[in-house]
């Protein structure tokens, strides 16, 4: 639902109806509508909910990912998204409790809200310059995954069902990665300017993107790529294999 409505805000800052929004901006927009606290009240448990599988992934290996280089450097970006969608959880319930959407951080997305931390600690700003490629990882592995259809195996579909969503569930996953790989940029090179209320997130990434040559075409196909990316979102929700030996051959354990 968060993706859903980025999405449908970048394309309509493509067309210069509005500004892009980040997440959190995005959550306020849905407490703004008929019945806005009780909708972002479950929204924000399914935050909570997708956070902790987030971190059963990274730390129960549900998955499988192992402990080789490869499998760590996974859990770890599964560790991150985990404490990024945590935030949004809290800053959801902020909102919920206080009727305030002007809580919760001054409206910056949980990515810039981790960078912007560090960047205020008189050691962080070099420690946020290193984890500035972290964002680059994540978003090459994003794309990885969604050129390769690495999520096949992990979905309950026949090969027709399959055939259906590969390309919405590719292109979401290769279009949010490009973000990652952009916000990651802009706070590596932005790393002597940014100060702890200005680290750059989501919306910057989509206004960075916007004023590049050709920005609305550019915004414009990246915002798709966020609506396919919540449709790759429900897809998941719906036919996510959950049990690891079902995907796993039982001689695979040891």
């Amino acid at each position: 639902m968060v993706y859903l409505i980025v999405g449908g805000f970048a394309v309509l800052a493509a067309i210069g109806s509005t500004d892009a929004q980040d997440t959190q901006g995005a959550l306020k927009q849905l407490f703004h509508q008929p019945l806005g606290g009780v909708l972002l009240a479950i929204v924000g448990l399914g935050l909570l909910a997708f956070a902790l599988w987030r971190f059963a992934q990274a730390l129960g290996d549900v998955d499988n990912h192992g402990l080789d280089a490869k499998g760590l450097l996974i859990r770890f970006s599964l560790f991150c998204s985990g404490l990024i969608h945590l935030a949004l959880a809290v800053f959801a319930a902020t909102i919920v409790v206080t009727l305030d959407t002007s809580s919760g951080g001054g409206g910056s997305d949980p990515t810039s809200g981790w960078l912007g931390w560090l960047f205020g600690q008189g050691w962080g700003r070099w420690v946020a310059l290193a984890l500035s490629l972290v964002p680059v990882g994540i978003g090459i592995a994003h794309i990885v995954k969604g050129w390769k259809a690495g999520y096949d195996k992990y979905l309950r579909l026949d090969d027709s069902a399959s055939r259906l969503v590969r390309p919405i569930c590719s292109f979401g996953l290769i279009a949010r990665g490009a973000i990652f790989i952009v916000i990651g940029i802009l706070a590596f090179y932005g790393g002597g300017i940014y100060d702890a209320q200005s680290a750059p997130g989501l919306e910057d990434a989509l206004s960075y993107i916007q004023d590049l040559p050709f920005g609305a075409i550019l915004l414009f196909v990246t915002a798709i790529g966020l609506v396919a990316f919540a449709a790759y979102c429900f897809i998941e929700a719906a036919f996510r294999r959950i049990a690891v030996e079902e995907i796993v051959p039982a001689n695979d354990f040891g």
